[in-house]
C-alpha cells in the first residue's frame, strides 16, 4: 500500500492509501481510500474534498489531527498543546515500513502478527457486549454505523481467545446503549462466525456477507430491491418470517409477474433472515429445473452444456424472470444462431464476459466479443457487423492460432481510431483505464464510457484539453453537479462577499 498525509482545511490531516485494493473493490468501492477521500466521499472526512496537499507518510508523522477552529477546546489545540499531543490520533508511527504501512512490533522488537499470536478462527475489528447477562460478537456495516451481530457466550470467547488474550477481551467487553441495541440486526452465531467457509478471517464479515447477498440473489432477485431488503431486516430483527400480506404490499410485488411472486413465497416460506437456506420445496424445484434446462438443451443440440451455462439458464425459469416459452425460444437460439432471432442481452453478455463456449455454430464467439471489447472498446467495438464478428469465430473454430491474426486485425484498426495520439501497441483497454478515473474524480462521479465526451476525452489524450470538454459539459443541463458548485464557488471567491446556494 502507498499511505499518504493528506492535509486539508484549519490545520487538520489524515492519511490515506492512493492503492485502489482488492478489499476496496469488494467493499464496492470503485475508487482508492485516498481519491474517495478528496472526492468527499469518506463518512465523516468530507472536509477534505478538494485536498492538494500530501506527503508520503514517515516515523516522523505526529498523528490524524482534527483540526481547530473556535470551537475547539483549548488543551485540544495542537498551537496550543503541540504537535501530536491532542490525543486525536494514539496510534505509534515510530516504526513505517517501505510501503507506507505502520509496522507493529512487539514487546521483544518482533514484528507482531495477528494470525500467529492469536489463530483468531473470526474476523478481526469486532467489538463484544454483553446485554443483560448475554453475549454478542458485534461488526459494524461500512459507511452505515449499523451493528451486526452474532450470539456468543463467555465460554465461547475463551475458546476462540485462550485464557491469556480473553483477559484482555473481557476488559473491552460493553453494554450498548438502548438505540445501538435496537437497531442491531442478528446475523448468526459464534459457530457461523468461526466456519472458514462462511467468513474470510482476513476481512470483514460484511465483505463475506455481502458476496453471499450477491449470489443468493441469482436465485431470490428480490434481494436486490431496497424495500424487500428493509423488509427482510425488519423481519430478521423480529424473528419471524415475512407475512404473505407485507410481501404483497410492496412495489416489487406489484411490479412482478405472478411466476415470480409464487418463487417468492415459495423459497421464503420459512426463512427468517436475508439468505437462510432454501425451504426443501423450493430447492427441489432448482434441482428439478435445471435437470430440465439441461435435457433441453442437449435435445435441441447444444452438446455437453457447461454448469455456469445452465445453472444461469435455470435460475432464470426457477425465478420466473423467463416464461416456459421464453426460455425454450432461447434455448433455440443458443443452438442455432443462424436462425433469424434475436439471443437474449443479459445471455449474450454473460456467454461474452463468462468466458462461457459451447459445442455448437456460436462456439468462438465470446473469445472474439472479449477481443473487440479489449482492443477496440464498447465504441467502436459494439459498431462491428454480426458478420464480422461470426467470419472470425469460424477462423477461431477452424485454427486455434487464428486469434493471432485477428488480433492484428483489430489493433490495425484501433489505430485508425486513435491514429498517434497513444503508442501503436495499446489496446483500448490500455488507453481507456486512466482516464476513468480521471473523469469520475473531475466529474463527481461516473462518465458514461460509451458516450461522446468520454471517448473525446480519450482521444485527447490530454490533461487540460479533458478538463475543458469534462467541464464544458458538466455547466449544461444534466450535466455534473459537482462542476456546477465549483464554479459558483470561484465566483464568489473572485467577487467576494455574500453567500451562495449550493445546487443539490
Amino acid at each position: 500500500m502507498a499511505q499518504v498525509v493528506v492535509y486539508g482545511p484549519n490545520g487538520a490531516r489524515t492519511t490515506a492509501n492512493t492503492v485502489f485494493t482488492e478489499a476496496d473493490k469488494e467493499a464496492g468501492f470503485t475508487m482508492s481510500e485516498y481519491d474517495r477521500l478528496i472526492a468527499g466521499q469518506v463518512p465523516g472526512r468530507e472536509g477534505y474534498q478538494g485536498a492538494t496537499q500530501t506527503e508520503p507518510l514517515t516515523e516522523n508523522y505526529p498523528g490524524d489531527y482534527g483540526g481547530e477552529d473556535d470551537s475547539t477546546p483549548t488543551n485540544e489545540r495542537e498551537s496550543v498543546v503541540g504537535i501530536g499531543n491532542t490525543n486525536y490520533d494514539t496510534k505509534d508511527y515510530s516504526t513505517v515500513g517501505e510501503d507506507g504501512e505502520v509496522v507493529i512490533k512487539n514487546e521483544d522488537g518482533s514484528v507482531y502478527s495477528p494470525i500467529a499470536k492469536r489463530d483468531m478462527p473470526i474476523p478481526t475489528g469486532a467489538e463484544y457486549w454483553n446485554v443483560d447477562g448475554n453475549y454478542y460478537i458485534v461488526y459494524f456495516i461500512p459507511g452505515t454505523g449499523v451493528p451486526v451481530y452474532y450470539d456468543s457466550s463467555l465460554e465461547d470467547l475463551k475458546n476462540i481467545f485462550g485464557d491469556i488474550e480473553f483477559a484482555e477481551i473481557e476488559s473491552t467487553i460493553k453494554t450498548p446503549t438502548s438505540s445501538e441495541w435496537s437497531g442491531a440486526i442478528r446475523f448468526g452465531d459464534s459457530l457461523e462466525l468461526a466456519d472458514p467457509n462462511i467468513y474470510d478471517p482476513s476481512q470483514s464479515p460484511w465483505v463475506s456477507f455481502v458476496d453471499t447477498l450477491s449470489k443468493e440473489a441469482n436465485v431470490r432477485p428480490w434481494l436486490n430491491d431496497e424495500e424487500m431488503l428493509n423488509l427482510l431486516a425488519e423481519s430478521t430483527l423480529e424473528g419471524r418470517t415475512v407475512t404473505d400480506a407485507e410481501w404483497q404490499s410492496t412495489n416489487w410485488w406489484r411490479s412482478h409477474t405472478q411466476a415470480e411472486r409464487d418463487w417468492l413465497l415459495l423459497a421464503q416460506s420459512s426463512t427468517t433472515d436475508f439468505a437462510g437456506s432454501l425451504p426443501a420445496d423450493a430447492q427441489n424445484k432448482i434441482d428439478n429445473d435445471r435437470l430440465g434446462i439441461k435435457n433441453l438443451m442437449e435435445q435441441s443440440g447444444i452438446n455437453n452444456p457447461s454448469d455456469e451455462l445452465i445453472n444461469w439458464v435455470s435460475e432464470k425459469f426457477t425465478t420466473g424472470t423467463w416464461s416456459e416459452a421464453y426460455t425454450a425460444d432461447q434455448i433455440t437460439v443458443l443452438s442455432d444462431p443462424t436462425l433469424e432471432a434475436n439471443l437474449d442481452t443479459d445471455l449474450d453478455s454473460f456467454i461474452t464476459s463468462g468466458a462461457i463456449d459451447y459445442d455448437t455454430t456460436r462456439a468462438g464467439e465470446s473469445q472474439v466479443k472479449r477481443l473487440v471489447k479489449e482492443i477496440l472498446g464498447p465504441v467502436f467495438g459494439g459498431n462491428l457487423a454480426d458478420s464480422q464478428i461470426q467470419k472470425w469465430a469460424g477462423m477461431v473454430r477452424n485454427d486455434p492460432d487464428a486469434e493471432i491474426q485477428i488480433r492484428e486485425t483489430m489493433m490495425n484498426m484501433k489505430k485508425g481510431i486513435f491514429g498517434e495520439t497513444y503508442n501503436d501497441e495499446l489496446t483500448y483497454e490500455e488507453i481507456a483505464a486512466p482516464w476513468r478515473g480521471f473523469t469520475t474524480n473531475t466529474w463527481g462521479g461516473t462518465v458514461d464510457e460509451s458516450s461522446t465526451l468520454f471517448q473525446d476525452v480519450v482521444k485527447s489524450n490530454d490533461v487540460g484539453k479533458a478538463t475543458t470538454m469534462l467541464y464544458n459539459a458538466g455547466l449544461k443541463d444534466g450535466g455534473s453537479e459537482k462542476i456546477k458548485n465549483e464554479v459558483l464557488s470561484n465566483l464568489v471567491g473572485q467577487f467576494g462577499g455574500g453567500s451562495v446556494r449550493r445546487i443539490i
